[in-house]
Protein backbone atom coordinates (compact mmCIF):
# COMPACT_ATOMS: atom_id res chain seq x y z
CA UNK A 1 0.00 0.00 0.00
CA UNK A 2 1.20 3.48 -0.66
CA UNK A 3 1.09 4.92 2.43
CA UNK A 4 2.27 8.38 1.34
CA UNK A 5 -1.37 8.42 -1.19
CA UNK A 6 -3.41 7.24 2.22
CA UNK A 7 -1.98 9.41 4.74
CA UNK A 8 -2.36 12.38 2.03
CA UNK A 9 -6.07 11.43 1.46
CA UNK A 10 -6.67 10.78 5.42
CA UNK A 11 -5.23 14.30 6.41
CA UNK A 12 -6.75 16.37 3.32
CA UNK A 13 -3.75 16.90 1.29
CA UNK A 14 -4.29 15.00 -1.56
CA UNK A 15 -6.42 17.78 -3.74
CA UNK A 16 -10.08 17.16 -4.54
CA UNK A 17 -11.12 15.39 -7.92
CA UNK A 18 -13.90 17.46 -8.17
CA UNK A 19 -12.15 20.99 -6.74
CA UNK A 20 -9.38 20.42 -9.53
CA UNK A 21 -11.63 19.79 -12.29
CA UNK A 22 -14.30 22.81 -11.24
CA UNK A 23 -10.18 25.14 -11.32
CA UNK A 24 -9.66 23.76 -14.62
CA UNK A 25 -12.86 24.41 -16.30
CA UNK A 26 -12.95 27.55 -15.18
CA UNK A 27 -9.55 28.29 -15.97
CA UNK A 28 -9.97 26.82 -19.68
CA UNK A 29 -13.21 28.69 -19.93
CA UNK A 30 -11.65 32.01 -18.84
CA UNK A 31 -8.20 31.48 -21.20
CA UNK A 32 -10.53 30.39 -23.66
CA UNK A 33 -12.34 34.14 -23.58
CA UNK A 34 -9.24 35.67 -22.73
CA UNK A 35 -7.98 34.57 -26.37
CA UNK A 36 -11.06 35.34 -28.04
CA UNK A 37 -11.03 39.10 -26.88
CA UNK A 38 -7.27 39.41 -27.71
CA UNK A 39 -7.55 37.79 -31.36
CA UNK A 40 -11.07 39.82 -32.13
CA UNK A 41 -8.87 43.10 -31.54
CA UNK A 42 -10.78 43.59 -28.42
CA UNK A 43 -7.81 44.12 -26.63
CA UNK A 44 -6.17 47.01 -28.97
CA UNK A 45 -9.64 48.99 -28.88
CA UNK A 46 -9.51 48.45 -25.09
CA UNK A 47 -5.93 50.20 -24.93
CA UNK A 48 -6.31 52.58 -27.30
CA UNK A 49 -9.33 53.95 -25.31
CA UNK A 50 -7.42 53.66 -22.50
CA UNK A 51 -4.85 55.32 -23.78
CA UNK A 52 -6.91 58.10 -25.13
CA UNK A 53 -8.44 58.82 -21.91
CA UNK A 54 -5.54 58.86 -19.65
CA UNK A 55 -3.95 61.18 -22.08
CA UNK A 56 -2.76 64.40 -20.80
CA UNK A 57 -4.60 66.03 -24.22
CA UNK A 58 -8.06 64.20 -23.17
CA UNK A 59 -8.12 65.17 -19.87
CA UNK A 60 -7.41 68.71 -20.47
CA UNK A 61 -9.93 68.89 -23.06
CA UNK A 62 -12.06 67.50 -20.60
CA UNK A 63 -11.94 69.84 -18.02
CA UNK A 64 -11.88 72.50 -20.80
CA UNK A 65 -15.60 71.35 -21.43
CA UNK A 66 -16.84 71.12 -18.03
CA UNK A 67 -15.51 74.56 -17.51
CA UNK A 68 -16.53 76.18 -20.64
CA UNK A 69 -19.41 78.47 -20.39
CA UNK A 70 -20.63 81.55 -21.72
CA UNK A 71 -19.29 83.94 -19.63
CA UNK A 72 -15.59 84.90 -20.41
CA UNK A 73 -16.04 83.87 -24.06
CA UNK A 74 -15.60 85.93 -27.00
CA UNK A 75 -19.27 85.32 -27.94
CA UNK A 76 -20.01 87.23 -24.67
CA UNK A 77 -17.37 89.65 -25.38
CA UNK A 78 -19.28 90.37 -28.23
CA UNK A 79 -22.60 90.18 -26.69
CA UNK A 80 -21.44 92.68 -24.60
CA UNK A 81 -19.72 95.31 -27.13
CA UNK A 82 -23.01 94.85 -29.14
CA UNK A 83 -25.23 96.33 -25.92
CA UNK A 84 -23.09 99.11 -25.72
CA UNK A 85 -23.08 100.23 -29.23
CA UNK A 86 -26.27 99.60 -29.20
CA UNK A 87 -26.88 102.14 -25.91
CA UNK A 88 -24.85 104.76 -27.92
CA UNK A 89 -27.02 107.79 -27.55
CA UNK A 90 -25.38 109.38 -31.08
CA UNK A 91 -25.83 105.81 -32.64
CA UNK A 92 -29.85 105.69 -31.76
CA UNK A 93 -30.59 108.90 -33.12
CA UNK A 94 -28.25 108.45 -35.96
CA UNK A 95 -30.88 105.68 -36.49
CA UNK A 96 -33.48 107.32 -35.74
CA UNK A 97 -32.72 110.06 -38.51
CA UNK A 98 -32.18 107.17 -40.65
CA UNK A 99 -35.71 106.16 -40.54
CA UNK A 100 -36.83 109.16 -40.57
CA UNK A 101 -39.57 111.24 -42.83
CA UNK A 102 -37.30 114.28 -42.60
CA UNK A 103 -34.12 112.40 -44.12
CA UNK A 104 -36.42 110.88 -46.68
CA UNK A 105 -38.23 114.50 -47.90
CA UNK A 106 -34.29 115.56 -48.03
CA UNK A 107 -33.08 113.09 -49.80
CA UNK A 108 -35.58 113.27 -52.59
CA UNK A 109 -35.65 117.00 -52.56
CA UNK A 110 -31.78 116.72 -53.05
CA UNK A 111 -32.13 114.56 -55.72
CA UNK A 112 -33.86 116.91 -57.98
CA UNK A 113 -32.13 120.03 -59.61
CA UNK A 114 -34.13 122.24 -56.96
CA UNK A 115 -31.16 122.36 -54.60
CA UNK A 116 -28.90 123.22 -57.22
CA UNK A 117 -30.60 125.69 -59.13
CA UNK A 118 -31.25 127.52 -55.70
CA UNK A 119 -27.34 127.46 -55.35
CA UNK A 120 -26.78 129.06 -58.40
CA UNK A 121 -28.86 131.62 -58.63
CA UNK A 122 -27.65 132.43 -54.47
CA UNK A 123 -24.07 132.64 -55.85
CA UNK A 124 -25.65 135.24 -58.90
CA UNK A 125 -27.53 137.46 -56.55
CA UNK A 126 -25.01 137.13 -53.85
CA UNK A 127 -22.40 137.94 -56.44
CA UNK A 128 -20.49 141.30 -55.98
CA UNK A 129 -21.30 141.95 -59.78
CA UNK A 130 -24.70 141.95 -59.14
CA UNK A 131 -26.10 144.94 -60.11
CA UNK A 132 -28.45 145.52 -57.69
CA UNK A 133 -29.93 148.71 -59.24
CA UNK A 134 -31.94 146.41 -61.63
CA UNK A 135 -33.21 144.22 -59.67
CA UNK A 136 -36.39 146.70 -59.79
CA UNK A 137 -36.32 146.54 -63.71
CA UNK A 138 -38.69 143.70 -64.43
CA UNK A 139 -37.39 143.78 -68.16
CA UNK A 140 -33.81 143.07 -66.72
CA UNK A 141 -32.49 139.50 -66.72
CA UNK A 142 -31.03 140.62 -63.02
CA UNK A 143 -35.15 140.95 -62.28
CA UNK A 144 -35.69 137.95 -63.54
CA UNK A 145 -32.79 136.28 -61.08
CA UNK A 146 -33.53 138.15 -58.30
CA UNK A 147 -37.52 137.19 -58.34
CA UNK A 148 -37.02 133.56 -58.78
CA UNK A 149 -34.12 133.54 -55.88
CA UNK A 150 -36.55 134.87 -53.56
CA UNK A 151 -39.45 132.66 -54.80
CA UNK A 152 -37.41 129.40 -53.96
CA UNK A 153 -36.05 130.87 -51.09
CA UNK A 154 -39.40 130.99 -49.49
CA UNK A 155 -40.76 127.79 -50.96
CA UNK A 156 -41.46 124.88 -48.25
CA UNK A 157 -38.92 122.52 -50.06
CA UNK A 158 -35.35 124.88 -49.48
CA UNK A 159 -36.56 126.14 -46.07
CA UNK A 160 -37.07 122.61 -45.42
CA UNK A 161 -33.79 121.97 -46.98
CA UNK A 162 -31.83 124.95 -45.64
CA UNK A 163 -33.37 124.13 -42.08
CA UNK A 164 -32.60 120.59 -41.80
CA UNK A 165 -29.15 121.10 -43.10
CA UNK A 166 -28.45 123.29 -40.30
CA UNK A 167 -30.22 120.64 -37.46
CA UNK A 168 -28.42 118.71 -34.81
CA UNK A 169 -29.30 115.26 -35.96
CA UNK A 170 -28.34 115.95 -39.48
CA UNK A 171 -24.78 116.59 -38.40
CA UNK A 172 -25.12 113.66 -36.16
CA UNK A 173 -26.49 111.60 -39.07
CA UNK A 174 -23.37 112.65 -41.37
CA UNK A 175 -21.16 112.38 -38.69
CA UNK A 176 -22.11 108.50 -37.70
CA UNK A 177 -23.21 107.39 -41.76
CA UNK A 178 -19.35 105.96 -41.98
CA UNK A 179 -18.03 105.80 -38.34
CA UNK A 180 -16.14 103.09 -37.37
CA UNK A 181 -19.10 102.68 -34.52
CA UNK A 182 -21.66 102.21 -36.87
CA UNK A 183 -19.63 99.74 -39.23
CA UNK A 184 -19.12 97.48 -35.53
CA UNK A 185 -22.40 97.65 -34.82
CA UNK A 186 -24.01 96.28 -37.83
CA UNK A 187 -20.60 93.90 -38.12
CA UNK A 188 -22.05 92.80 -35.10
CA UNK A 189 -25.69 92.46 -35.24
CA UNK A 190 -24.94 90.41 -38.20
CA UNK A 191 -22.69 88.44 -36.44
CA UNK A 192 -25.13 87.62 -33.31
CA UNK A 193 -28.46 87.44 -35.74
CA UNK A 194 -26.12 84.36 -37.47
CA UNK A 195 -27.32 80.34 -36.82
CA UNK A 196 -23.75 79.55 -36.22
CA UNK A 197 -23.46 82.57 -33.03
CA UNK A 198 -26.51 81.54 -32.33
CA UNK A 199 -25.67 77.40 -31.85
CA UNK A 200 -22.43 78.80 -30.53
CA UNK A 201 -24.27 80.59 -27.56
CA UNK A 202 -26.88 78.01 -26.77
CA UNK A 203 -23.77 75.04 -26.67
CA UNK A 204 -21.83 77.53 -24.35
CA UNK A 205 -25.07 78.40 -22.23
CA UNK A 206 -25.81 73.94 -22.42
CA UNK A 207 -24.84 72.44 -18.84
CA UNK A 208 -24.40 69.31 -20.46
CA UNK A 209 -22.17 69.91 -23.21
CA UNK A 210 -19.34 67.53 -21.88
CA UNK A 211 -22.26 64.95 -21.97
CA UNK A 212 -23.26 65.41 -25.36
CA UNK A 213 -19.50 65.70 -26.67
CA UNK A 214 -17.41 62.85 -28.07
CA UNK A 215 -14.80 62.64 -25.31
CA UNK A 216 -17.25 61.88 -23.29
CA UNK A 217 -19.09 59.19 -25.79
CA UNK A 218 -15.38 57.99 -25.62
CA UNK A 219 -14.83 58.18 -22.10
CA UNK A 220 -18.35 56.08 -21.37
CA UNK A 221 -17.41 53.36 -24.19
CA UNK A 222 -14.32 52.84 -22.15
CA UNK A 223 -16.11 52.55 -18.90
CA UNK A 224 -18.78 50.48 -20.41
CA UNK A 225 -15.99 48.09 -21.64
CA UNK A 226 -14.25 47.64 -18.06
CA UNK A 227 -18.02 46.11 -17.30
CA UNK A 228 -18.05 43.51 -20.13
CA UNK A 229 -17.22 40.14 -18.63
CA UNK A 230 -14.82 39.75 -21.11
CA UNK A 231 -12.59 42.85 -20.41
CA UNK A 232 -12.84 41.93 -16.50
CA UNK A 233 -11.90 38.96 -17.78
CA UNK A 234 -9.05 40.18 -19.71
CA UNK A 235 -7.77 42.46 -16.96
CA UNK A 236 -7.81 40.00 -14.58
CA UNK A 237 -5.39 37.66 -16.28
CA UNK A 238 -3.30 40.57 -18.27
CA UNK A 239 -0.42 40.80 -15.38
CA UNK A 240 -0.82 36.91 -14.15
CA UNK A 241 1.04 33.99 -15.04
CA UNK A 242 -2.35 31.61 -14.44
CA UNK A 243 -2.63 30.90 -18.22
CA UNK A 244 1.43 29.53 -18.33
CA UNK A 245 0.40 26.04 -18.90
CA UNK A 246 -2.27 26.55 -21.69
CA UNK A 247 0.39 28.66 -23.12
CA UNK A 248 2.89 26.67 -23.21
CA UNK A 249 0.91 23.37 -23.98
CA UNK A 250 -1.00 22.47 -26.92
CA UNK A 251 -4.06 20.46 -26.11
CA UNK A 252 -3.28 17.78 -29.28
CA UNK A 253 -5.78 14.77 -27.94
CA UNK A 254 -9.04 15.21 -26.14
CA UNK A 255 -12.01 12.86 -25.39
CA UNK A 256 -14.70 13.69 -22.75
CA UNK A 257 -16.66 10.58 -24.13
CA UNK A 258 -20.11 12.78 -24.21
CA UNK A 259 -21.14 11.90 -27.44
CA UNK A 260 -22.98 9.10 -26.80
CA UNK A 261 -20.97 6.74 -29.16
CA UNK A 262 -17.56 6.18 -29.55
CA UNK A 263 -15.42 8.64 -31.92
CA UNK A 264 -13.84 6.51 -34.62
CA UNK A 265 -11.75 9.03 -35.87
CA UNK A 266 -9.93 8.49 -32.41
CA UNK A 267 -9.92 5.61 -31.03
CA UNK A 268 -10.27 2.13 -32.53
CA UNK A 269 -11.48 -0.97 -30.75
CA UNK A 270 -8.32 -3.32 -31.58
CA UNK A 271 -4.56 -2.77 -30.64
CA UNK A 272 -1.67 -1.98 -32.68
CA UNK A 273 -0.76 -5.42 -33.28
CA UNK A 274 -3.97 -6.99 -33.72
CA UNK A 275 -4.76 -4.29 -36.19
CA UNK A 276 -1.49 -5.00 -37.94
CA UNK A 277 -1.40 -8.44 -38.35
CA UNK A 278 -4.74 -9.86 -38.50
CA UNK A 279 -7.39 -6.94 -38.54
CA UNK A 280 -8.77 -9.14 -35.42
CA UNK A 281 -8.26 -8.91 -31.81
CA UNK A 282 -5.88 -11.54 -30.36
CA UNK A 283 -5.36 -12.70 -26.44
CA UNK A 284 -1.62 -13.20 -24.89
CA UNK A 285 -0.87 -16.39 -23.64
CA UNK A 286 -2.64 -16.57 -20.38
CA UNK A 287 -5.47 -14.69 -20.78
CA UNK A 288 -9.09 -15.64 -19.96
CA UNK A 289 -10.72 -13.12 -21.89
CA UNK A 290 -11.32 -12.82 -25.77
CA UNK A 291 -11.11 -9.19 -26.89
CA UNK A 292 -13.91 -8.45 -28.70
CA UNK A 293 -14.37 -5.91 -31.28
CA UNK A 294 -16.26 -2.96 -29.93
CA UNK A 295 -18.67 -5.40 -28.34
CA UNK A 296 -17.60 -4.42 -24.40
CA UNK A 297 -17.14 -1.01 -25.02
CA UNK A 298 -19.56 1.79 -24.37
CA UNK A 299 -20.45 5.28 -23.79
CA UNK A 300 -23.19 6.52 -21.85
CA UNK A 301 -22.90 10.26 -22.55
CA UNK A 302 -20.60 10.72 -19.16
CA UNK A 303 -17.68 8.30 -19.60
CA UNK A 304 -15.79 5.22 -21.59
CA UNK A 305 -16.49 1.93 -19.93
CA UNK A 306 -15.18 -1.07 -20.91
CA UNK A 307 -16.77 -3.94 -19.51
CA UNK A 308 -15.30 -7.54 -18.22
CA UNK A 309 -17.91 -9.61 -18.90
CA UNK A 310 -18.68 -14.06 -17.91
CA UNK A 311 -19.57 -15.22 -21.19
CA UNK A 312 -18.64 -17.78 -23.93
CA UNK A 313 -16.98 -16.29 -26.94
CA UNK A 314 -14.69 -17.43 -29.88
CA UNK A 315 -11.49 -15.34 -30.26
CA UNK A 316 -7.76 -15.70 -31.38
CA UNK A 317 -5.08 -16.15 -29.36
CA UNK A 318 -1.12 -16.20 -29.59
CA UNK A 319 0.36 -19.49 -28.97
CA UNK A 320 4.59 -20.35 -29.77
CA UNK A 321 5.30 -22.49 -31.91
CA UNK A 322 1.67 -22.23 -33.20
CA UNK A 323 0.77 -18.66 -33.87
CA UNK A 324 -2.72 -17.87 -33.74
CA UNK A 325 -5.29 -20.16 -32.75
CA UNK A 326 -8.93 -19.72 -32.26
CA UNK A 327 -10.34 -21.31 -29.24
CA UNK A 328 -13.01 -20.50 -27.02
CA UNK A 329 -12.95 -18.41 -23.67
CA UNK A 330 -15.44 -18.10 -20.62
CA UNK A 331 -14.87 -13.87 -20.92
CA UNK A 332 -14.82 -11.42 -22.59
CA UNK A 333 -13.06 -7.71 -22.59
CA UNK A 334 -12.57 -4.52 -24.82
CA UNK A 335 -9.76 -2.32 -25.68
CA UNK A 336 -9.88 0.83 -27.19
CA UNK A 337 -6.19 2.20 -29.40
CA UNK A 338 -5.22 5.67 -30.93
CA UNK A 339 -2.63 3.46 -32.42
CA UNK A 340 -3.81 3.97 -36.42
CA UNK A 341 -4.66 7.71 -35.70
CA UNK A 342 -2.12 9.35 -32.85
CA UNK A 343 0.93 8.83 -31.56
CA UNK A 344 3.04 11.28 -29.29
CA UNK A 345 6.77 11.28 -28.58
CA UNK A 346 6.92 13.59 -25.09
CA UNK A 347 4.13 15.48 -23.35
CA UNK A 348 1.60 15.56 -20.66
CA UNK A 349 -1.19 12.30 -20.62
CA UNK A 350 -4.18 12.97 -18.10
CA UNK A 351 -7.30 10.91 -17.83
CA UNK A 352 -9.66 10.91 -14.92
CA UNK A 353 -10.60 7.47 -13.74
CA UNK A 354 -13.21 5.59 -11.34
CA UNK A 355 -10.68 3.72 -9.15
CA UNK A 356 -12.03 0.76 -8.18
CA UNK A 357 -9.85 -1.81 -8.16
CA UNK A 358 -10.25 -5.90 -8.55
CA UNK A 359 -7.65 -8.47 -7.48
CA UNK A 360 -8.79 -10.72 -10.44
CA UNK A 361 -8.12 -8.11 -12.95
CA UNK A 362 -6.15 -5.81 -14.44
CA UNK A 363 -7.43 -2.17 -15.41
CA UNK A 364 -5.08 -0.48 -17.40
CA UNK A 365 -4.29 2.56 -19.47
CA UNK A 366 -0.35 2.88 -21.38
CA UNK A 367 1.55 3.57 -23.60
CA UNK A 368 3.49 1.55 -26.17
CA UNK A 369 5.72 2.06 -29.08
CA UNK A 370 5.71 -0.41 -32.40
CA UNK A 371 6.98 -3.17 -29.86
CA UNK A 372 5.47 -4.14 -26.97
CA UNK A 373 8.23 -2.83 -24.89
CA UNK A 374 8.86 -0.99 -22.78
CA UNK A 375 5.05 -0.18 -21.81
CA UNK A 376 4.45 3.31 -19.97
CA UNK A 377 1.66 2.61 -17.27
CA UNK A 378 -0.52 6.16 -16.31
CA UNK A 379 -2.65 3.40 -14.58
CA UNK A 380 -2.80 -0.12 -13.45
CA UNK A 381 -5.46 -1.37 -10.79
CA UNK A 382 -6.72 -4.21 -10.14
CA UNK A 383 -4.18 -7.40 -8.86
CA UNK A 384 -1.77 -4.58 -8.67
CA UNK A 385 -2.33 -0.94 -8.17
CA UNK A 386 0.42 1.04 -9.65
CA UNK A 387 2.01 3.13 -12.12
CA UNK A 388 5.43 2.98 -13.79
CA UNK A 389 7.16 1.40 -16.70
CA UNK A 390 7.05 -2.67 -17.48
CA UNK A 391 10.06 -3.91 -19.73
CA UNK A 392 10.76 -7.11 -21.10
CA UNK A 393 13.98 -8.60 -20.58
CA UNK A 394 15.51 -11.89 -21.05
CA UNK A 395 14.44 -12.78 -17.24
CA UNK A 396 11.06 -11.66 -17.64
CA UNK A 397 9.37 -8.83 -17.16
CA UNK A 398 11.20 -5.61 -15.40
CA UNK A 399 8.88 -3.66 -13.26
CA UNK A 400 9.82 -0.41 -12.06
CA UNK A 401 6.71 1.27 -10.74
CA UNK A 402 5.39 3.57 -7.57
CA UNK A 403 1.87 2.09 -5.43
CA UNK A 404 -1.51 3.76 -5.70
CA UNK A 405 -3.23 1.34 -3.41
CA UNK A 406 -4.03 3.98 -1.07
CA UNK A 407 -6.65 5.53 -3.08
CA UNK A 408 -10.27 5.26 -1.78
CA UNK A 409 -12.30 2.66 -4.26
CA UNK A 410 -15.16 3.64 -5.90
CA UNK A 411 -13.72 7.15 -6.14
CA UNK A 412 -12.83 9.35 -9.28
CA UNK A 413 -9.15 10.64 -9.55
CA UNK A 414 -7.18 12.15 -11.91
CA UNK A 415 -4.02 10.27 -13.28
CA UNK A 416 -1.67 11.99 -15.08
CA UNK A 417 1.55 11.53 -16.44
CA UNK A 418 4.68 14.33 -17.52
CA UNK A 419 7.04 12.55 -19.75
CA UNK A 420 10.20 14.40 -21.10
CA UNK A 421 13.40 13.48 -22.75
CA UNK A 422 14.86 13.10 -18.94
CA UNK A 423 12.30 12.17 -17.04
CA UNK A 424 8.43 10.45 -16.35
CA UNK A 425 6.84 11.88 -13.35
CA UNK A 426 3.28 9.98 -12.52
CA UNK A 427 0.68 12.27 -10.54
CA UNK A 428 -2.36 11.78 -8.73
CA UNK A 429 -4.83 14.67 -8.27
CA UNK A 430 -1.44 17.11 -8.58
CA UNK A 431 0.35 14.89 -5.80
CA UNK A 432 3.36 13.30 -7.34
CA UNK A 433 3.01 9.49 -6.58
CA UNK A 434 6.64 8.23 -8.77
CA UNK A 435 9.42 9.45 -10.77
CA UNK A 436 11.98 7.84 -13.20
CA UNK A 437 14.51 9.47 -14.93
CA UNK A 438 16.43 6.79 -16.46
CA UNK A 439 16.04 4.65 -19.61
CA UNK A 440 12.91 7.20 -20.91
CA UNK A 441 11.77 6.29 -24.01
CA UNK A 442 12.59 8.98 -26.94
CA UNK A 443 9.83 7.27 -29.62
CA UNK A 444 6.28 7.72 -30.52
CA UNK A 445 4.22 5.75 -28.71
CA UNK A 446 0.15 5.26 -28.90
CA UNK A 447 -2.43 5.32 -26.07
CA UNK A 448 -4.27 2.49 -25.03
CA UNK A 449 -6.80 1.53 -22.39
CA UNK A 450 -8.05 -2.05 -21.86
CA UNK A 451 -9.45 -4.61 -19.00
CA UNK A 452 -7.72 -7.67 -18.37
CA UNK A 453 -9.32 -11.21 -16.63
CA UNK A 454 -6.13 -12.67 -14.82
CA UNK A 455 -7.85 -15.27 -12.74
CA UNK A 456 -11.66 -16.35 -11.56
CA UNK A 457 -13.56 -15.10 -8.58
CA UNK A 458 -14.37 -11.94 -9.56
CA UNK A 459 -18.07 -10.66 -9.61
CA UNK A 460 -18.90 -9.64 -12.91
CA UNK A 461 -19.75 -7.62 -14.81
CA UNK A 462 -16.81 -5.16 -14.33
CA UNK A 463 -16.52 -2.12 -16.24
CA UNK A 464 -13.75 -0.19 -16.08
CA UNK A 465 -14.97 3.79 -16.31
CA UNK A 466 -12.94 6.55 -17.82
CA UNK A 467 -14.57 9.86 -17.48
CA UNK A 468 -12.05 11.77 -20.26
CA UNK A 469 -8.61 11.68 -21.31
CA UNK A 470 -6.03 14.22 -22.92
CA UNK A 471 -2.68 14.40 -24.20
CA UNK A 472 -0.82 17.44 -24.13
CA UNK A 473 2.50 18.61 -26.39
CA UNK A 474 4.89 20.79 -25.47
CA UNK A 475 4.22 24.29 -27.69
CA UNK A 476 7.45 23.77 -29.01
CA UNK A 477 7.39 20.53 -29.77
Amino acid sequence: MSFNLLLARTFGLLKSTEKLETAYESLLADYTMFCEFVNSGGKKDYHELEILVHSATFKQKKHELQHLSLKGSKEAAQLTELKRLEHNHHLQKFYETLKSDELKRFEKISATDLPAKYSKLKSQVESPSFDVKKKKDEQSEEYQQYTEFHRLKSSDDIQFLEHFKKSAAYKNYLEFKDSPERKELEKLRATVASDEFKSRVAYLEDPQKWEKSEEHAKQKHFSDMRKLPEVINYLKYENSNAFDFFQKWNLVFEDRFNSGKLDHEKWLTLSHWANQALGQNFSQPGDLHAFTDGKNVSIDGKSLKIELRREKAKGMQWRIPFGFVEQEFDYTSGIVSTAGIEWWKHGILEAKVKYSPDSNLVDVIYLLGEETSPQINLLEMGARNRVGVLSKSSDGINAECGSISGLKPGEYYIFKLEWSAHSLVWKVNERVVFTLDHNIPAFKMHLNAASIMVSEGSSLPHRFEIDWVRFYQHAKE
